[in-house]
């Protein structure tokens, strides 16, 4: 069965908030003078990354079963993602920066959360 278009867009959703993210995150790595922030921010980033490509596999998985699992994991892994909202405000020294990582951060976990 194919996904509602609810859960479509919910997860597109996500999607584009997680790139903002790390759109923003990317940018914040490249401006780092300190190269431990670098490394922590780009671990940061990395675990965006990962929730990304979970959600991108989600968008096409056409099993109930297959996604039901895909969507469980990913809802398990939501308080990774608020560890980074933490990291991130520890690390971004731009406050509108750090402002703008955690909102898009924010926004994916309320998408992910009422994708059923």
């Amino acid at each position: 069965m194919a996904q509602t278009p609810a859960q479509q867009q919910g997860i597109s959703n996500a999607v584009q908030a997680i790139r903002n993210a790390e759109n923003v995150l990317t940018n914040q790595i490249n401006m780092a003078t300190d190269p431990l922030s670098a490394i922590k921010l780009t671990h940061a980033y990395q675990h965006l990354d990962s929730c990304l490509s979970q959600l991108l596999h989600l968008q096409n998985v056409t099993d109930d079963g297959t996604f039901a699992a895909s969507l469980a994991t990913i809802k398990a892994q939501t308080s990774g993602l608020q560890l980074d909202e933490k990291t991130v405000k520890d690390l971004v020294g731009d406050i509108g920066a750090a402002t703008k990582v955690i909102g898009y951060i924010g926004q994916a976990l309320t998408f992910i959360a009422k994708i059923g």
